[in-house]
């Protein structure tokens, strides 16, 4: 078994990782749009998103420098700010967290077709940690779908993601 990490699975990894630092970035943009909207506990949660996307992205960073990788970090691209409603930001979060688990298989594939074990056993911790996300992510947004008719549903629901951070 070799320890070297394979082309396909640093390339994977490192996309991976600006995919997650880039959500971190999305969630704060979001958090600040849902504050501005007077959901705090929406924006709440938001910034516990952003927290957690941030850790994940560390994970795959120092696993990357324990393994002795040298690389630059790619810069994070512009957050999207013009959201003008919750059901949007839920939307583009539902529709982010699906892309994550997209990624997270790719860089598994990657590390498979590398022989790369090491990168195949780091991920497989990670599938469990993204299908939550998802499925709280799409109950969310379904959530909200079924309240948004009215602006006091929104602050029902705001109220309520109050007891789930």
């Amino acid at each position: 078994m070799s320890i070297t990490l394979g082309k396909r699975s640093f390339e994977a990894a490192s996309r991976y990782m600006l995919r997650e630092f880039t959500m971190s970035y999305n969630f704060l943009a979001m958090s600040c749009t849902l504050r501005n909207m007077g959901l705090i506990n929406c924006a709440d949660w938001c910034l516990e998103k952003s927290e957690n996307n941030r850790l994940k992205a560390m994970e795959v960073f120092h696993h990357l420098e324990n393994r002795g990788i040298k690389f630059k970090l790619a810069p994070i691209p512009a957050s999207r700010q013009d959201w003008r409603a919750p059901l949007h930001i839920f939307e583009e979060i539902y529709r982010q967290e699906q892309e994550l688990s997209g990624m997270i298989s790719v860089v598994y594939e990657s590390a498979l077709a590398d022989k790369d074990f090491i990168m195949q056993q780091f991920v497989m911790n990670f599938f469990e940690y993204h299908l939550k996300s998802e499925l709280d992510a799409l109950n969310l947004l379904n959530r909200l779908r079924k309240m948004q008719s009215s602006d006091i549903g929104v602050f029902e629901f705001d109220a309520e993601l109050k007891s789930i951070s």
